[in-house]
């Protein structure tokens, strides 16, 4: 139920906590056999503003990545460092909807609306 729907799906990991990295292997087990077919997976390693007490290398998470097609960066959350990059990468790989999928789901389109602090000249 979770995933019915689902076009992305973010799986997060503290690389200051091994386990919580051998935990992120365990969800996406589950979601590769409950998911849709078609999910965009983007793998996160959150908090590399404290890489001074990394436990999960890098290399080891991108390579992990890599073997299951999934998207891989290290954000920090409290700094703000790589997370609208990841959200950049994950819009790149959704595909556009069709017309008749649109219509069949009641889905709605989100367009950017002007910001009404901006003021347009002549």
């Amino acid at each position: 139920m979770y995933y019915r729907g689902s076009a992305a799906a973010v799986i997060v990991y503290d690389i200051t906590k091994l386990e919580s990295f051998q935990t992120l292997k365990k969800w996406v087990k589950e979601l590769k056999e409950h998911g849709p077919e078609d999910i965009v997976v983007a793998i996160a390693g959150n908090k590399n503003d404290l890489g001074d007490i990394r436990e999960v290398p890098t290399k080891e998470a991108k390579e992990f990545a890599e073997s299951i097609a999934a998207i891989f960066i290290e954000t920090s959350a409290r700094n703000a460092v790589n997370v609208e990059e990841l959200f950049q990468k994950i819009s790149k790989q959704i595909p556009p909807l069709q017309n008749a999928e649109v219509e069949s789901n009641d889905s709605f389109k989100l367009t950017r609306q002007p910001n009404p602090t901006t003021r347009r000249c002549c």
